[in-house]
């Protein structure tokens, strides 16, 4: 199985953590060194075929991964040509992204012997799923 997923396009930041000229974060300089180790620890597990193993394990055994494919006869025959499928993300606890996203991220800290998590909430579902 392929573990490793290519950004070709992607614009990464320096090693600075800048993008680009005038690209960047304000960081506390208390904050500066946790936030390189968790880069570097990132980079580690990125590059990593036996955390991303863990991680699909994680989302097929805990999130249902992959979500099933559900014919949609209905609406197939409604508009008379092909096969119309919809793929049931919905059925993930919390929802698609925020179980992949937290599932990597306990991984992550998890990896790193980490005892605590501090978990964004913008949705208000982050924070739960962790």
């Amino acid at each position: 199985m392929q573990y490793k997923i290519e950004h070709k396009n992607y614009n990464y930041p320096d090693e600075k953590g800048f993008f680009g000229e005038f690209g960047g974060a304000y960081v506390d300089e208390k904050f500066k060194p946790i936030l390189d180790n968790l880069t570097k620890e990132f980079d580690k597990a990125w590059k990593s075929d036996t955390f991303f193993s863990e991680w699909y394990n994680l989302l097929k055994e805990y999130s249902g991964r992959p979500t099933p494919l559900y014919f949609a006869k209905k609406l197939t025959q409604h508009y008379k040509g092909g096969k119309i499928y919809l793929k049931r993300e919905d059925l993930n606890h919390t929802g698609a992204h925020k179980i992949n996203n937290v599932l990597g991220q306990a991984l992550l800290a998890k990896k790193m012997g980490a005892t605590k998590l501090i978990a964004e909430t913008g949705a208000g579902q982050h924070g739960v799923a962790t």
